[in-house]
């Protein structure tokens, strides 16, 4: 099962850290919301079920709501606690967008920049000039158009090469992901490597400011920049400036084509089709480094995303507020919108959602009444491909956080 075609779907969230935490007074919640929070995971479960009854996944559920916590699970086994790992795919952009605003908050980089300009401080430009980096309308590019997915920056994991590019490329007519890795199943992609398909293809979608489209390798780019502006990897990075001060132990970002597997515990990941299941828990994630490599928890995720949006660590509520919550309209024909590295859900409020292969998610902050909800399944349902796994997205993760919502609501 290829995972390139669906990963473009879904979204992302972050924010900092000071003195003390919110999390430091959170509490079991109230026995009733308890209770018809595991009522409902086990009914919106057993109804999907209903329509799939070979399903093979489960459904699981955090909540933090003001200074109390729920965890709800069904069909991935009785010993399943908020400490269960996953693969958060597109969550991740929330934290790379959380890092870049960072770093614009302490003034080592300027998201009004393009990515052509000098970093402050410095003599280097925030892409090098090198060929690899020659990409479309480099000059007009800014990192704000990267984080709103607004640059036009075409989407190596996701589309194919046309076969009318008239450069002599041998993966023309084909997805280069799965190009590579059907010769190398481990090969270890790198931000150089994918980039230089942009620019060697030419490819682009729009000139940059006039339009929307969902680009993971717009947010590789992000992941470069913020290597030559920190000095250090993505990956380290990530560890020491984002995700260990907030306090997340059991999250991490392999960025290794080797580094398949998910640390215990975890769920394992399936694909559902035709009847049958197939296990593919263990993945080759290095070719989404910085927009969807992440492996976490419903506590560490939920944690990340109150502590990063309320404003009270790591990103101040200006850059919160006026920042990385100015969602834009995704196209004129749409409800969605998009910030930075956010989406914003009507009724719902601001997070993300990610799918890689096995694993669909979603994580939602709603600041007006301080509730988290992180929500998960274990399996792509792709009896009829693309719409089974919106339909999934929509109608089951989506449509069982609303029922959440309203249960926490009514009861406060």
């Amino acid at each position: 099962m290829k995972s390139r075609i669906f990963n473009f779907l879904f979204f992302a969230v972050l924010v900092a850290f000071t003195a003390c935490s919110k999390e430091d007074s959170i509490t079991s919640g109230n026995s009733d919301i308890q209770t018809k929070l595991q009522t409902l995971v086990e009914n919106e479960l057993q109804g999907y079920k209903n329509k799939f009854p070979d399903y093979p996944g489960g459904l699981t559920m955090k909540i933090l709501a003001g200074n109390e916590s729920y965890f709800a699970s069904a069909g991935m086994g009785s010993s399943v606690t908020d400490g269960i790992h996953f693969r958060a795919a597109s969550n991740t952009k929330t934290f790379t967008s959380a890092a870049i605003l960072y770093l614009y908050q302490q003034g080592k980089l300027d998201i009004n920049h393009k990515i052509t300009d000098i970093i402050p401080g410095t003599n280097q430009t925030y892409l090098s000039n090198t060929p690899e980096y020659d990409i479309p309308f480099k000059s007009s590019i800014t990192i704000l158009d990267l984080l709103r997915h607004r640059a036009g920056v075409f989407d190596v994991s996701n589309d194919m090469v046309p076969d009318t590019v008239s450069a002599p490329l041998p993966y023309k007519g084909k997805n280069y992901l799965e190009y590579i890795m059907e010769k190398e199943p481990e090969h270890t992609f790198t931000f150089d490597e994918l980039v230089n398909v942009v620019a060697k293809t030419g490819l682009y979608y729009f000139t940059p400011d006039n339009g929307y489209h969902y680009s993971n390798t717009g947010y590789s780019l992000l992941g470069k920049i913020i290597e030559r502006v920190s000095g250090k990897s993505y990956q380290n990075y990530m560890m020491e400036e984002i995700i260990t001060p907030i306090g997340l132990t059991n999250t991490t970002m392999p960025v290794l084509g080797t580094d398949r597997n998910l640390p215990e515990p975890y769920a394992k990941g399936y694909i559902y089709m035709n009847g049958s299941q197939t296990d593919v828990s263990q993945s080759n994630i290095s070719a989404n480094v910085a927009e969807g490599t992440l492996i976490t928890t419903p506590y560490d995720l939920s944690k990340f995303l109150r502590t990063l949006l309320s404003g009270k660590s790591l990103l101040s509520p200006h850059t919160v507020n006026s920042v990385m919550m100015n969602c834009l309209p995704t196209s004129s024909k749409s409800s969605g919108k998009y910030g930075c590295g956010l989406t914003y859900t009507q009724n719902l409020g601001y997070g993300h959602n990610g799918a890689h292969e096995g694993y669909l998610s979603m994580m939602v902050y709603d600041p007006q009444i301080d509730l988290t909800i992180v929500i998960f399944t274990n399996t792509w349902n792709m009896k009829d491909g693309m719409n089974s796994l919106v339909y999934q997205l929509s109608e089951f993760l989506e449509s069982t956080a609303y029922k959440a919502k309203e249960i926490v609501k009514k009861e406060d």
